[in-house]
């Protein structure tokens, strides 16, 4: 009986386990010089830290990303204000004391988010802004379209120059679904291409792959305990 209530005990922990949200992180370093275009696959189906973002809170290897080639990794100290809205605190991040962020080149931009099936793509947040290297305002939609383009998620923002925000969806999609987020300028008091950039993307998965070994073992626990019994 005290067997059956330890394993009892342990999958409780496994359980509480899975609500604790994990993610995988890009920051943009270690990817290159000055305009260098962002990898199409950039952070897909990640196991392990890789150049540019990390997994220490969780990996994703069950997501694969796709980036429109319009993305590039910028350089300049325009886009530390960007950069500051959240510190990483390694050279996926920021190299020092060099930003590292995704700019936006045009009008429209997109990343595409492809859960295998049996899992979820969570979309957790992102830091959005624009630099103060040119006076003047914009505006941008933010949307999540799940594959048949309904929207799931979406926000209107507003940017003077020098300003940047966190954006959080915090959207958990359907297993197996593709969801594609998607960056429109609705207008501009000034060309402003290239002067918008995102960094600290956080997305994970779910269910987990820790949880998953976790839950495997416990129930192997129960099998075991219920043969003890018998």
């Amino acid at each position: 009986m005290k067997r059956c209530l330890t394993t009892l005990g342990v999958l409780g922990v496994v359980l509480s386990l899975a609500g604790v949200s994990n993610a995988t992180i890009i920051g943009f370093g270690q990817l290159g010089g000055n305009n260098t275009t962002v990898p199409a696959g950039l952070a897909s189906n990640a196991t392990a830290d890789g150049n540019g973002y990390v997994v220490s809170n969780g990996a994703t290897p069950n997501v694969a990303l796709t980036w429109d080639n319009g993305w590039d990794i910028h350089t300049s100290s325009w886009f530390q204000p960007i950069e500051d809205v959240t510190v990483g605190g390694g050279d996926w991040d920021n190299e020092g004391n060099v930003p590292r962020i995704g700019q936006l080149d045009f009008g429209t931009h997109t990343i595409g988010f492809a859960a295998d099936p049996g899992f979820a793509v969570v979309l957790n947040s992102f830091d959005f802004g624009h630099t103060a290297e040119t006076a003047g305002t914009t505006g941008w939609d933010l949307t999540l379209a799940d594959s048949g383009t309904n929207v799931v998620w979406s926000q209107s923002v507003e940017f003077v120059n020098g300003s940047a925000i966190t954006v959080s969806p915090n959207f958990t999609g359907a297993p197996g679904e593709s969801y594609t987020l998607t960056f429109t300028r609705t207008g501009e008091t000034y060309g402003s291409n290239g002067r918008h950039a995102i960094d600290n993307l956080s997305f994970n998965q779910v269910p987990e792959p820790a949880t998953l070994v976790l839950a495997g073992l416990s129930a192997m626990g129960l099998i075991a305990a219920a043969r003890r019994r018998s």
